[in-house]
C-alpha cells in the first residue's frame, strides 16, 4: 500500500529535509581537485555527478558505516562503488533479465539487504513509487536507500526517459509514499551548466564551466536522497 501525504507532509518535507539542507553556494569553489584521485576522474563526466559523490562520500564517513550486504541496480561500474563501505555486494541489470530484474515486479531471494543504491535511473521507471516500495522490500528494518536523480535533463534513451527529473521534494514525496523514513535530501545546480546542458544538448564537465563548483538553488540540476527503511 502506498503511504498517502497530505499537504502538511510536503510542507514538513520541503522544510526540514530540503530547505535546512541547502548546499552553501561557495561550498565546491575552488573545486577540491585533491578529491580527483579515484578511477573515476572527473574530466569528461556530468559535472553534477561529481558534488554527488562528493556528498555521498562525506555522508559515509560522517556516519562510519560499513554494510554487510548491498544491492545495486543497473550499476556495476557506478563511480560510488569507490566510496561504498561493503563486505559483499549483488548487482542486477534490468537488461540481463528483463524477467527477474524489472523493479516494477523485483522479487529477488533475499530480502536482508542493509544498503541498496538506485543512481541515474529513478526517470527511466514508469511507475517510481511502485519500484522504491519493491527496493524497500528488499531492505532488512533500518536498511539504507541511496538515490541520485536529475532534476532537469535532455532527453535520452528514449522512448525509456519518462520524467525530465524530480525536484528535492518531490524525491522526498516519494521516497515516503514508498515506506521510507527521509535522513537526508541535498541538491546542487547552477546556471552556466543548466544553459549549456540545453544549448549543447549535452553534459558539460567541470571543463565546460568557468562556475563549475557554484551552486545557485534557483537552478537545481541533480538532488539525492539519503533514506531508511523503517520498523515495519
Amino acid at each position: 500500500m502506498t503511504n498517502y501525504l497530505n499537504n502538511s507532509d510536503i510542507n514538513r518535507i520541503h522544510r526540514e529535509h530540503v530547505l535546512k539542507n541547502t548546499m552553501q553556494d561557495y561550498k565546491y569553489v575552488p573545486l577540491p581537485m585533491n578529491r580527483n584521485v579515484n578511477n573515476w576522474k572527473w574530466e569528461g563526466k556530468d559535472f553534477p555527478r561529481v558534488i554527488a559523490l562528493l556528498e555521498l562520500d562525506e555522508f559515509f564517513k560522517k556516519n562510519n558505516f560499513l554494510f554487510e550486504k548491498v544491492l545495486c541496480i543497473n550499476g556495476d561500474d557506478d563511480p560510488e562503488f569507490e566510496f561504498l563501505p561493503y563486505k559483499n555486494k549483488k548487482i542486477i541489470h534490468y537488461e540481463a533479465d528483463p524477467r527477474n530484474n524489472d523493479l516494477h515486479n523485483l522479487n529477488l531471494q533475499e530480502k536482508d539487504y542493509d544498503f541498496c543504491m538506485l543512481n541515474q535511473t529513478l526517470e527511466h521507471l514508469y511507475d517510481p513509487i511502485r519500484c522504491l516500495k519493491n527496493i524497500n522490500a528488499h531492505l532488512k528494518t533500518g536498511g539504507i536507500f541511496y538515490c541520485n536523480v536529475p532534476v532537469i535533463n535532455i532527453p535520452h534513451m528514449t522512448p525509456y526517459h519518462h520524467y525530465s527529473g524530480f525536484t528535492p521534494t518531490g524525491l522526498g514525496c516519494i521516497a515516503e509514499a514508498a515506506g521510507f523514513e527521509i535522513l537526508s535530501i541535498g541538491s546542487w545546480g547552477n546556471k552556466e551548466y543548466t544553459v549549456k546542458l540545453f544549448e549543447n544538448l549535452d553534459w558539460p564537465s567541470y571543463q565546460d564551466l568557468l562556475t563549475s563548483g557554484l551552486n545557485e538553488k534557483e537552478y537545481p540540476v541533480i538532488t539525492w536522497i539519503f533514506a531508511r527503511k523503517s520498523n515495519e
